[in-house]
């Protein structure tokens, strides 16, 4: 897929000196090309910088050279020179801020998270120590990093039943993906599950899990649609926030106009890349709707699941920036700036999140 981006910074680089030898840089994924990260990112943001700066790349995907969750090792260890994504949430203790993207939210889209994320990333906020987020997530990691699109709204899924009460999903098996989805399961009152979404399918196929927190934009990547039934929309469960970087060392190879194209182009990207992702989710809604699946608004749901749903994201928020900061982290300030930047951007907040966040001055 070939972008059609025209920035000053892309023209620039055009007119730009050419160097003896164009940089090769190894840029590798965990995921296929299939996931809208890959195809909808990596390679669109690959083939603008090959077009428009003295840069080439050597592709690898679906964890040829690096695998989900060792993306920050191959980068500092000097095995590839970028990666896209980089899946933070699976660096368990590496990247502590960057799970604020998942806490809950209502009416919240791709495209509104996006320009959240790119707003959370080049806030001048301090947060700690006086850092901002991004000094504090990326800068002492001999990376640079930008955001790829935030996911569509993490929903929650079910396999085969639809729940008629708060009481019916007590204790099932459901799929979580990172440590915050955990934290909501838990309050949720259902048994959590860690695995990553590839291997739920047959977990789900077999019935050892009864259904997953996920985007429903992410199911085409895993063939999900065939096994799942039964989704409650229009409260998110956070939106999953992840990473285009690249190594110091690489970046260093890079001249002033390859670096501001790079930049340029990564947040242009990340623009398309969200628009992509939200018209997806609608797609694989359609196709699943008319093969019999289930989607219901959560204020059509019964009374007593919809309040259990909305005290378990407000209670997601509370431990997440309890637990942070009992970790030492800037859990509060990063959380009062997520909670900003997500009503900049026209999303809301669980009811009882704003009333949190004003007690703790």
């Amino acid at each position: 897929m070939k972008s059609h981006i025209l920035t000053a910074a892309i023209a620039a680089a055009a007119i730009a000196p050419v160097s003896a030898r164009a940089t090769d840089l190894t840029f590798a994924s965990s995921l296929p090309q299939v996931h809208f990260w890959v195809g909808g990112f990596m390679d669109p943001f690959a083939d603008v910088m090959e077009d428009s700066a003295d840069v080439t790349f050597t592709r690898f995907y679906a964890g040829e050279i690096t695998s989900v969750g060792r993306e920050l090792d191959a980068l500092t260890g000097g095995v590839v020179d970028a990666v896209a994504p980089l899946l933070a949430p699976y660096h368990e203790g590496a990247f502590p801020l960057t799970d604020v993207t998942q806490l809950p939210t209502i009416g919240t889209s791709s495209v509104e998270q996006t320009e959240a994320f790119l707003d959370l990333m080049a806030s001048d906020v301090e947060l700690a120590d006086g850092k901002t987020f991004y000094e504090y997530e990326i800068g002492s990691k001999d990376i640079h990093a930008w955001p790829v699109a935030a996911t569509a709204a993490y929903s929650i899924s079910l396999a085969g039943m639809e729940p008629a009460s708060a009481d019916a999903l007590s204790g099932i098996p459901l799929r979580s993906g990172s440590a915050l989805h955990t934290v909501f399961l838990e309050e949720l009152g259902v048994t959590p599950v860690t695995m990553s979404a590839a291997a739920s399918y047959e977990a789900l196929a077999r019935g050892t899990i009864k259904g997953t927190i996920l985007s429903v934009g992410d199911w085409k990547s895993y063939s999900l649609q065939d096994v799942l039934s039964y989704t409650i929309t229009g409260v998110a469960v956070g939106h999953w926030g992840s990473y285009l970087a690249i190594s110091d060392a690489a970046w260093s190879d890079l001249s002033d106009a390859e670096r501001e194209t790079w930049t340029e182009t990564a947040h242009e990207i990340a623009r398309q890349n969200a628009e992509g992702i939200d018209r997806q989710e609608g797609e694989v809604r359609q196709a699943s709707e008319a093969d019999g699946g289930v989607f219901v608004d959560v204020a059509d749901i019964p009374a007593d699941l919809r309040s259990r749903i909305e005290q378990a994201s407000v209670n997601t928020w509370t431990r997440w920036i309890e637990e942070t900061e009992s970790a030492g982290h800037p859990g509060l300030e990063t959380a009062r700036l997520w909670a900003e930047l997500t009503r900049k951007h026209g999303g809301a907040l669980p009811e009882g999140v704003e009333a949190y966040l004003q007690s703790r001055d």
